[in-house]
This record gives structure tokens, C-alpha cells and sequence, in this order.
């Protein structure tokens, strides 16, 4: 599959035959560090990974996804070629999506359409007693929403991307019910607005409980 000088930049390589390219791998994770695996890159384009991050690790033959998740990362499924490594020739870990290693690879990931919309959540502030909306439409804007609500400290003026002061008015009672629910603008919570751990909405570089059991519990 691959030519002898293709893979000579390479240290790790267990078979190169004809159907498949078999490599030492791994995946870092910043808090539990590296998670090694063996992959098989095969001629018609599938990728397969065994862990081999315990003798009796049942995670064999799953996709790069699969690993990168079992190895503590958050959003795998748009950067696993970057967040799983093989070794140079000089033992230095070189990302997959630099690699040659990549050339066969057709099998591109879809991801399916939301179920779940977070909806929108308050921070009381901590100097004024305030409640301040955070509308949680991107993973950075979770981030916010998450630093503010471990941040027990957190007053208006922290909030960015616009000015808010403890002397701007509070949002009305009726204007706080409306959270942003896709079934009912005045929903409560329920099973399509109310998201209990996701990967836009989980940090592997945060250690607060929550973060932590989600990504131990992947």
C-alpha cells in the first residue's frame, strides 16, 4: 500500500501488505496523558484502531472516532485527525491529518442532526443579585455560560462580547421564561431543550466534577 520511502519517516510500522498498513498510535489526552492504540489503515479506505491502553481493553477494531473518545477527548468527531499521533522516525508524535498515511481514507464521518438544542441558562450575579441570560448556541458560548457558572465570583461585568453592568436592568419574569425550547417557548425543561452532557458542552481541559465524570464515563 505504501512505498518503503513513504514509510521510512515513520517508526512503528508492525505489517505493510497489500490490503493494509499496520501502525503503533495514540491519542492525549492534556489531564490523563497518551491512550496507545494500533491502527490499520485498509487499501478500499477503512480506518480501524485497537486500544491497547490495557491487556484486557475490550476497544478493538473501532473507528479513529471511537478512539479519540475512549482516550478522554471532546470533540473527536471533527478532530480526531489532529488529536490521534503516530511516531517519526526521531520518536516525536506526528498528527494523522499531517501524515501521508491518510491517501486512502474515504470514509467520511456524518454527523447526525441534533436532537438535543441546549437551551438558554442564568448566572446570578454575585455583587448585584441579577440574573443574566446566557443563550448557548455554539461551543464557545457553552464555555462561557460554564466558566461563569463555576465562577462563584461572577459578577455582570465579567460577561463578554457586550457591556453589562450591575446597574442594567434585569430581564422581566415574563421575558426569563422563554429559554429558547424548540417544542414550546415556554417550556420548563424537558427532554428536547435540556442536554445532560454533551461534547459542546463538556470541556477536556476543565476540572470540575461535572467535565470530569463525563469525559471518564465516554
Amino acid at each position: 500500500m505504501f512505498k518503503e520511502e513513504e514509510l521510512a519517516t515513520f517508526y512503528g510500522v508492525l505489517q505493510n501488505t497489500q490490503e493494509f498498513l499496520e501502525i503503533d498510535c495514540g491519542c492525549t489526552n492534556p489531564r490523563y496523558g497518551d491512550t496507545p492504540g494500533k491502527l490499520r489503515i485498509y487499501v478500499e479506505g477503512k480506518l480501524e484502531i485497537d486500544c491497547t491502553c490495557r491487556d484486557d481493553c475490550t476497544k478493538v477494531n473501532i473507528s479513529p472516532i471511537e478512539f479519540a473518545k475512549h482516550a478522554g477527548r471532546t470533540n473527536a468527531h471533527n478532530s480526531w485527525k489532529s488529536q490521534i499521533w503516530v511516531f517519526r522516525h526521531d520518536g516525536h508524535k506526528l498528527a494523522l491529518r499531517k501524515t501521508c498515511l491518510l491517501k486512502f481514507y474515504t470514509h467520511t464521518f456524518q454527523r447526525p442532526l441534533r436532537q438535543v438544542t441546549h437551551r438558554d441558562e442564568f448566572v446570578r450575579c454575585s455583587q448585584c443579585g441579577k440574573d443574566r441570560r446566557f443563550s448557548l448556541r455554539s461551543k464557545e458560548a457553552c464555555r462561557i455560560y460554564h466558566n461563569a457558572l463555576v465562577n462563584n465570583n461572577w459578577e455582570c461585568s465579567d460577561m463578554p462580547n457586550h457591556p453589562l453592568m450591575c446597574n442594567d436592568a434585569e430581564e422581566r419574569r415574563s421575558r426569563k421564561v422563554c429559554r429558547g425550547c424548540p417544542r414550546d417557548s415556554k417550556c420548563e425543561g424537558c427532554e428536547k431543550c435540556v442536554c445532560f452532557g454533551c461534547d459542546e458542552c463538556r470541556f477536556d481541559d476543565c476540572s470540575c466534577q461535572t467535565c470530569v465524570e463525563y469525559i471518564i464515563n465516554l
